[in-house]
């Protein structure tokens, strides 16, 4: 079976009321791509539910600052036994990759 008979297959088990939504899809998935292969990839060719999911997103990305008060408060003695503690992490495990 071909992977367009696949998908046939799926789209036939879609109730009708529901194809509309699968069209849209379908369509915004296709303009896409069409925008990505012709190099046309640009801000008016982006939904805007993207855009403003991104935005959200962005304005949501460093709300935190309770932990402000402890940067550059670690003394060398910290950083040392910061660097000891992680150095396990640096070093390859050669059984695990053969």
């Amino acid at each position: 079976m071909t992977v367009k008979k696949l998908i046939q297959a799926e789209i036939d088990r879609i109730p009708e009321q529901e194809l509309d939504n699968l069209y849209q899809w379908i369509k915004e998935f296709t303009d896409k791509i069409n925008s990505v292969k012709n190099g046309i990839f640009s801000p008016q060719n982006i939904p805007s539910e993207t855009l403003e999911t991104a935005e959200k997103n962005l304005s949501n990305s460093y709300p935190y600052h309770d932990l402000d008060y402890l940067a550059g408060t670690w003394t060398k003695e910290d950083e040392t036994e910061f660097l000891l503690n992680t150095q396990q992490f640096n070093e390859i495990d050669q059984q695990l990759w053969q």
